[in-house]
């Protein structure tokens, strides 16, 4: 006899978390004891919280990495000043590192100076013993990030626009005006697709199916 299963799902942050509820168990939502394969479909929005101003500032001189008071310090063994130009890091500045395995990403720098860099990201190795990088990262420090909901999304005017539909349409669910929430959505999506559409380049062709009229 077939159990029907019941989901949901809660987010946080950036992150999404599916739960499954327990009918043994006064019908409390845990953790998915089960696996359902192809039962899972996830429609997201992507909102980059960093962007590279000048991807030709890149440094490549950082080779090691230490672990200085449960914090990530990188290290140059030659002479690079990071605090000075063209760098110029320092307290607050972020830099994304590539081709830098387990730490590729954004990261918030503590104090930069000649050879190292301090980062706020965790790392609990050895303080002492240098491991060096498997490739030779690249490290970009022309770098902007988002910090909190005062900062400005560098978001295209027409874009702009679907913005404002789809926090209407946000608005409007949580008001429980189901009407009104897809109507914004549906002019949210077309703003974004005819956005997306713009960006292909050539002819655009129009086929007609097998059953129409020639």
């Amino acid at each position: 006899m077939a159990v029907n299963k019941f989901y949901s799902y809660y987010l946080r942050g950036g992150q999404i978390a599916l739960v499954e509820q327990d009918i043994n168990d006064n019908n409390r939502w845990k953790s998915p004891a089960s696996t359902v394969a192809d039962g899972l479909e996830i429609e997201y929005a992507y909102s980059p919280r960093y962007s590279i101003d000048e991807t030709e500032d890149v440094n490549t001189a950082i080779d090691t990495y230490v672990s200085l008071d449960g914090l990530l310090k990188i290290i140059d063994q030659g002479d690079d000043n990071y605090s000075a130009s063209p760098e110029s890091l320092s307290d607050g500045s972020y830099i994304v590192l590539r081709k830098a395995g387990r730490f590729n990403g954004l990261h918030k720098v503590k104090e930069a100076g000649t050879g190292y860099i301090t980062l706020y990201t965790k790392y609990s190795g050895s303080g002492t013993v240098q491991k060096a990088f498997e490739e030779t990262p690249d490290l970009y420090y022309n770098v902007s990030a988002l910090e909190d909901e005062s900062d400005t999304i560098d978001l295209p005017e027409y874009l702009a626009k679907a913005l404002v539909y789809y926090v209407k349409a946000k608005m409007a669910e949580d008001g429980k005006d189901m009407e009104s929430r897809n109507y914004y959505l549906k002019e949210f999506r077309a703003i974004v697709e005819r956005h997306e559409s713009s960006k292909v380049w050539g002819a655009r062709k129009v086929i007609p199916g097998i059953h129409s009229i020639r």
